[in-house]
């Protein structure tokens, strides 16, 4: 068949029909491209799009009687893209991906419109075809109007716009769009089958489609968890840059105030020795006392309130306040490390509550045991969240190591070496109950003797659902229930 036989066919009804079908979808594809790019256009650009909608359905109506039903998509998707790159100069790729999701839901909704009127045209018994196409031609076009006048659609698809940023997405709405449209051509190629045969035809594609977009939708939103878990692992590189930078500078400035220090030392000890040999009265003596005093001002600086991290949660962040007014009262400095959100650990992992009690408990048992330590370092820190891939709290001090009674009796009975400074023992009681609660794990850490430059333990609290209790020593002792 030639050109010239095909266009005199046009005037067959069926044709004509097949041609007035055709151009709705595609201007309406037009319309749902424009809608996802969420741009007017102009005059001039609606004149190139009306007058390329008939030349495009006659073309792939041509090929769709003489070749293939889908070679003719295929070469309407051509002309569609390259009419939608001159227009919208967007990237080549953006365009193929968006006129064959534009074309995808054109169909789909003329297709929908249709079944919706397949029983009203049984019930009134409709034989006239342009009467019917009419008819499927309005409430096709009043579906796109509903549609994109809903709530969420009211500025168009713009929201798939900027997700199709991400290859997987695209990829899957590619994937999705191109099963969709052909899944449709390969229905509407096989009209003839009968209703029980096409019923079967469309029940295997849409079980095909569903396992395919739920695959391809899985495979999104895993990658979707990676990228926030890379994101999360920046910020916490961040803030690991930041915090090394801090005690960089801290131990800058500590090396410098060392270095002075040492002089006035020398000097000290040079006075001690010639008073030692000549004995010492008593403006001496307040002179040696007052020059201590002040050197003791140098390596010690009181603690200041400096502004604590929040965790976002009112009561636990409260309490946190309330035991860094402690530490200052006690001249201790008290730090605090948030590691991620703890939102997950609260909701899932232990009560606010008990977490609460948790942290007055040993807090102040840290606080207690730095009261009755000599060591001139006074410190606290804390740290809680997801530390090494486990929601985990530590607690860290500077003050007096653990009697060997204590660690033995820990959890059994109420003990402490440190009732006159308001310790009870029952912290630790209450701790084991909670602990065997949330099946989370306890494991004390004695680091060292106290010094200056580190802390003597650390109680880790892992909520890992073995509920173990760990002890590691400096002194080669390990004890684990």
């Amino acid at each position: 068949m030639n050109s010239v036989e095909f266009i005199s066919q046009i005037k067959d009804v069926k044709l004509i029909i097949k041609f007035i079908e055709l151009s709705c979808i595609l201007i309406s594809a037009y319309y749902i491209f424009m809608k996802i790019n969420n741009e007017n256009i102009n005059n001039k650009d609606k004149i190139i799009f009306l007058a390329s909608t008939p030349i495009i359905a006659i073309i792939t109506g041509f090929i769709r009687i003489n070749i293939r039903v889908y070679l003719s998509w295929l070469v309407a998707i051509f002309f569609m893209t390259i009419i939608n790159r001159f227009i919208y100069k967007k990237e080549t790729d953006f365009t193929i991906l968006t006129t064959i999701i534009s074309l995808s839901l054109s169909y789909i909704i003329y297709t929908s419109s249709v079944m919706i009127l397949f029983l009203p045209n049984i019930l009134f018994n409709i034989k006239n075809d342009y009467i019917s196409l009419t008819m499927i031609i309005l409430t096709y076009f009043f579906m796109i109007y509903r549609i994109f006048n809903l709530k969420k659609l009211k500025y168009g698809l713009s929201f798939l716009k900027e997700r199709m940023e991400n290859p997987y997405f695209s990829i899957t709405v590619l994937i999705i769009g191109s099963i969709a449209l052909f899944s449709l051509i390969t229905l509407q190629s096989y009209v003839g089958l009968g209703a029980a045969k096409l019923g079967t035809v469309f029940a295997v594609i849409s079980v095909i489609m569903f396992v395919v977009i739920k695959q391809l939708f899985s495979l999104y939103y895993k990658q979707s968890l990676l990228t926030k878990d890379l994101e999360q692992t920046k910020v916490e590189l961040e803030n690991k840059k930041k915090e090394i930078t801090k005690l960089e500078k801290e131990n800058l400035e500590f090396g410098k105030t060392s270095h002075s220090l040492a002089h006035k030392q020398k000097s000290l000890e040079h006075k001690l020795e010639k008073l030692m040999e000549t004995g010492v009265d008593a403006k001496s003596k307040e002179n040696i006392k007052r020059e201590i005093q002040n050197i003791s001002k140098e390596v010690y600086k009181e603690p200041q309130q400096i502004e604590l991290p929040e965790t976002e949660i009112e009561v636990i962040d409260d309490m946190f306040s309330y035991m860094q007014s402690e530490c200052i009262k006690d001249n201790i400095r008290f730090e605090l490390q948030i590691v991620g959100n703890l939102f997950y650990m609260i909701n899932h992992l232990i009560s606010e509550s008990e977490l609460e009690i948790l942290l007055a408990d040993h807090i102040k048992d840290a606080i207690i045991a730095i009261n009755n330590s000599d060591n001139a370092n006074r410190s606290i820190l804390v740290r809680i969240g997801k530390i090494d891939n486990v929601y985990s709290l530590y607690i860290y001090d500077s003050g007096i190591e653990f009697e060997k009674e204590v660690i033995e009796n820990l959890g059994k009975r109420p003990i402490t070496t440190y009732a006159d400074s308001g310790g009870t023992g029952m912290g630790f009681m209450n701790t084991f109950d909670t602990l065997n609660r949330t099946k989370a794990s306890l494991i004390i850490n004695e680091i060292g003797k106290p010094c200056i430059d580190n802390y003597t333990k650390v109680l880790i609290f892992n909520f890992d659902s073995k509920n173990k209790f760990i002890v590691n020593s400096y002194k080669n002792v390990v004890v684990e229930v």
